[in-house]
């Protein structure tokens, strides 16, 4: 019995150091720093806009598609006003509206 305790005990001593040893240091985000879009992809999205824009009027002013138009502009702009963009955001952007 008092083996299995000592055992029991170095082991929870063993885990409260480790996992203090294997965290990360606190208050450092591990998010990369998001990568600025080139004029290559503000034309991308522009592009993007206008085909939503062209399959609103081609599905009777569809708002789902007008919607999609609407979120890349504005988008857009808040590219060109500086402010930082997770690529994840214009990789959505980028995909054709779904109706469902």
């Amino acid at each position: 019995m008092k083996k299995s305790l000592t055992i029991f005990a170095a082991t929870a001593l063993a885990t409260t150091l480790a996992t203090s040893a294997l965290a990360g240091p606190v208050g450092i985000s591990r998010n990369y720093p998001a990568v600025q879009p080139d004029q290559t992809t503000i034309s991308d999205l522009e592009y993007a806009s206008q085909r939503a824009d062209r399959d609103a009027s081609q599905h009777r002013n569809n708002l789902s598609f007008q919607r999609k138009s609407y979120e890349i502009d504005q988008l857009i702009e808040r590219i060109k006003s500086g402010q930082q963009v997770d690529q994840s955001e214009i990789d959505k952007a980028l995909e054709p509206a779904h109706v469902w």
